[in-house]
């Protein structure tokens, strides 16, 4: 398993000290890695929270569900970005919205059916992650999913033939990171199908065991972010797009 960490720190006097983990997945624009870092749009938003904040925080890049799963049984533990949905209100606490994401589909390129709905994407085999968007995907009836813990596994699986064992017709992604991600896993032709599919708010979501002192010191540094324009600057998914 790929382990990469960025040590953060920045302890204020008299501000929380108790050092947090933040985990996070492999999501651009929003999480990714750029030569080692770990960056993106809500990785710049939790990591200027915690600087904030007066926190030291380890930030640490994983498959979704294991990154859930410490977030959720660890202590000082924190997962983003996190949707914050009614099955997952009781098990942590909030700190947000850190930022938006969009999603939609994509094929390689000589797909030639055309979607006018999303409920035509149910006759093919969707790759996604287990996670919000497969969720919200069964919701709506999707009989095809082929669920991936960590989404560049998908675009290498897309094909053109419907018949191939364990092949995707179509891969559920953000919208603005998928060229990105599948140019770092060798695949270049792929092209959008059916746009925006669903659209979320991410939340940063920490461990029950945090203390109550440093979710307000969070939450004051995000609303001091929105008073001065910050948020809105750091949110800003456009320098991690692919070129």
């Amino acid at each position: 398993m790929l382990r990469l960490t960025t040590l953060l720190l920045l302890c204020a006097i008299g501000a929380p000290v108790s050092a947090l983990t933040f985990f996070t997945e492999n999501n651009p624009p929003m999480n990714l890695r750029v030569n080692g870092k770990i960056t993106g749009s809500s990785t710049e938003v939790v990591t200027e929270m915690a600087k904030r904040a007066g926190l030291p925080v380890e930030i640490v890049m994983m498959s979704w569900n294991e990154g859930y799963a410490r977030a959720k049984d660890g202590v000082d533990a924190c997962i983003y970005s996190t949707v914050r949905r009614p099955d997952r209100f009781k098990l942590f606490q909030w700190v947000g919205p850190i930022g938006r994401g969009r999603y939609s589909a994509f094929s390689l390129e000589g797909f030639e059916p055309k979607l006018a709905r999303v409920d035509d994407l149910k006759g093919f085999r969707i790759g996604v992650v287990d996670d919000a968007r497969a969720a919200y995907m069964r919701q709506r009836g999707f009989p095809n999913l082929v669920t991936a813990s960590v989404d560049t596994d998908n675009p290498p699986k897309l094909t053109l033939d419907p018949l191939k064992p364990g092949g995707i017709d179509i891969w559920v992604t953000q919208t603005l990171g998928a060229r990105a991600m599948a140019k770092e896993v060798g695949v270049k032709a792929i092209k959008e199908v059916f746009a925006d599919i669903l659209s979320q708010d991410y939340w940063l979501a920490c461990n029950l065991q945090v203390p109550p002192e440093t979710i307000r010191a969070l939450t004051g540094a995000l609303q001091d972010m929105q008073k001065d324009g910050s948020l809105k600057k750091l949110a800003d998914p456009t320098p991690y797009l692919a070129p």
